[in-house]
C-alpha cells in the first residue's frame, strides 16, 4: 500500500447536482488532508467545471468543449482536455480515452455513480485498483445503464461504496452484487451551511408575508423526483384547509423545463397557481430552504438526497414517502414524518397538522439536526471514505 497515491476520479458530469457536489466536497478534503495527487475525468461538462479544475491536478473532458478565452487563460496550466474526433466517439469513446489515461500510472481509479462502471473496467483489466460509488436506485441505474451490464460487471470492481443502506440492499437483491465488496458510506453535506441572504430578504423577494406558512421542495424537475405531484398536493391542502394561508415553493428547473411548464399548466387549471412560487435552479438554494416551515421529499425514488441533509442541517421538519429510498432510513424512529407511498391525502393532512403545531415543528427540526450531526457527521463519513481509499 502506497502512502501517497496517484488517483483518477471519474464524474459523470459537473452539474450543480448531488453526485458531482458530493465528489467535489470529497476532493477538497483529500487535497486538504492527504498528500495524494489526483486527476478528474468529467464525462460531461457543467457549472462545477471551474471548481473541479481548481482542486484537481488535471481535469480531462470526455469530449471537446468551448470556453471563453479568459477562462482558458486562467486555467491553462491546470486543465487538460481529451479531444475526441466524431468517428472515434462513434467507435468506442471509453476505449479511446482510457487507453490514453492508462499511461498515467494511477494507483487507484474511483468512479462516481453507476455511469462510471464502463469506464472503470479497462483499468480493472489492467490490474489497477478500482472503486465505484453508487448513488442510484433501480430507476436511476436503469435509466442510463443496462441491468445485464451491471450484473455482469459490477463484481469486477474491487470495492463498491453504497450511498445508503437502501442502495446496498438494492445492489445485492437486484444486481447480484457481492455483499462482501460493499461498504455503506452515506452521502454528506459540509458541516457549515452557507446562507447569504436572510429570511426577510427572501420573503420580500418572493412576495411572502410573515403570517404565511411556507411549504417547499428543492429538486430537479422530473418524474423520479415527484415534482409532477406539486399542483395536486397543493390542491388537496387547499381543499382540506381552506383557511390556511400558505405558499408552496417549488425550487428547481428553469422556465423552459417541460416539467415546470406542465406543473404551471396543471396549477392554473386546478386554480392553485396563486399558491405556488416557482424558483429557478440557482447556486444559492439554501437561502430559500432556510425560510421553509416544512421540507418535503416527493421523490418516488431517491437514494440519499443531499438536499434532505441540508434541510436537516437547517432544522427543518421533513416529510417523505415510505419505500422511496434513503429517506426511510434517515427519518426512521420519529425523526421525521413518513407517509404511505404517493398518498397525497395523508401528506396534505400531515402538513396541515404541522402548520398548527409550531412546537412540534421545532421538535422534529431539532431531532433531525441532532441525528445528522451525531450519526451522519461529514467528518466521520469523509474519514471512512479516506480509509477505504488508503486500503489500495
Amino acid at each position: 500500500m502506497k502512502k501517497n497515491k496517484k488517483i483518477l476520479f471519474i464524474s459523470h458530469e459537473a452539474s450543480l447536482s448531488g453526485a458531482p457536489i458530493l465528489l467535489l466536497s470529497l476532493l477538497k478534503r483529500i487535497r486538504k488532508n492527504t498528500d495524494h495527487t489526483f486527476d478528474v475525468l468529467l464525462l460531461h461538462n457543467g457549472a462545477l467545471y471551474n471548481d473541479f479544475a481548481a482542486v484537481a491536478d488535471h481535469v480531462f473532458l470526455a469530449a471537446a468543449q468551448t470556453y471563453e478565452p479568459s477562462f482558458l487563460k486562467r486555467n491553462l496550466k491546470r486543465v487538460k482536455r481529451l479531444i475526441i474526433k466524431e468517428t472515434a466517439v462513434k467507435e468506442n469513446p471509453v476505449d479511446k480515452i482510457t487507453a490514453d489515461l492508462l499511461s498515467n500510472g494511477y494507483d487507484l481509479v474511483y468512479g462516481n455513480t453507476m455511469l462510471s462502471l464502463s469506464w472503470l473496467l479497462p483499468f480493472s483489466k489492467n490490474n489497477i485498483s478500482t472503486v465505484i460509488a453508487v448513488h442510484e436506485l433501480t430507476f436511476g441505474i436503469e435509466s442510463s445503464v443496462k441491468k445485464d451490464h451491471v450484473i455482469e460487471n459490477l463484481n469486477r470492481i474491487d470495492e463498491v461504496i453504497a450511498g445508503s443502506k437502501a442502495v446496498a440492499d438494492n445492489l445485492i437483491e437486484n444486481y447480484a452484487a457481492d455483499a462482501k465488496k460493499i461498504s455503506v458510506i452515506h452521502s454528506f453535506v459540509d458541516e457549515k451551511i452557507v446562507i447569504d441572504k436572510d429570511s426577510e430578504h427572501i420573503k420580500k423577494e418572493t412576495g411572502i408575508t410573515d403570517n404565511q406558512f411556507i411549504i417547499g421542495i428543492a429538486s430537479a424537475q422530473e418524474l423520479r423526483k415527484g415534482t409532477d405531484l406539486v399542483p395536486m398536493l397543493v390542491k388537496k391542502i387547499t381543499d382540506k384547509a381552506p383557511d390556511l394561508s400558505f405558499k408552496f415553493i417549488n425550487l428547481g428547473g428553469t422556465v423552459n423545463n417541460s416539467a415546470v411548464r406542465c406543473s404551471k399548466l396543471d396549477a392554473e387549471k386546478m386554480g392553485v397557481n396563486n399558491k405556488i412560487i416557482y424558483i429557478e435552479h440557482n447556486s444559492a438554494p439554501n437561502n430559500y430552504i432556510n425560510i421553509f416551515d416544512v421540507f418535503l421529499l416527493l421523490s418516488r425514488e431517491d437514494p440519499f438526497p443531499l438536499v434532505m441533509l441540508t434541510a436537516a442541517k437547517l432544522e427543518k421538519p421533513i416529510i417523505a414517502f415510505e419505500r422511496s429510498g434513503g429517506a426511510e432510513e434517515f427519518l426512521s424512529d420519529n425523526h421525521g414524518i413518513l407517509v404511505p407511498y404517493l398518498d397525497l391525502d395523508k401528506m396534505a393532512e400531515e402538513i396541515i397538522k404541522l402548520s398548527k403545531d409550531k412546537s412540534g415543528r421545532k421538535e422534529l427540526g431539532q431531532k433531525i439536526k441532532y441525528r445528522i450531526d451525531h450519526e451522519y457527521s461529514d467528518n466521520d463519513l469523509t474519514h471512512k471514505t479516506l480509509n477505504l481509499i488508503n486500503k489500495y
